[in-house]
């Protein structure tokens, strides 16, 4: 399973989670500047880089950069908000994020 998660420290603990459940994480590039997005997986880090790997500066130095031309299916994607609106689902976040 694929989950892409905002690099927004907020969500610092859901990459965590992700990556310790081994499932494979997909992550934007911290303010788009090395690339679009990046995977990672308990399998493709190396050991003892767990926490840091759930870090903007992990997920640059330890990351799969994807290309346009990559195939991926994404399973779950988790965005944070500031408010969500419990009848409908619709979200308010700050308005500068991957998710506006």
């Amino acid at each position: 399973k694929v989950i892409k998660v905002n690099p927004d420290t907020p969500q610092k603990a859901v990459r965590l989670g992700v990556l310790s459940s081994g499932k494979v994480l997909m992550t934007p590039q911290p303010r788009l500047r090395t690339g679009f997005f990046s995977t990672l997986s308990q399998d493709t880090i190396p050991d003892g880089t767990l926490r840091e790997c759930c870090t903007s500066v992990g997920v640059a130095k330890h990351g799969t950069p994807l290309t346009l031309d990559d195939d991926v299916k994404v399973d779950l994607v988790v965005v944070g908000s500031t408010a969500v609106c419990p009848k409908t689902g619709a979200r308010v976040g700050k308005g500068e994020g991957f998710a506006e």
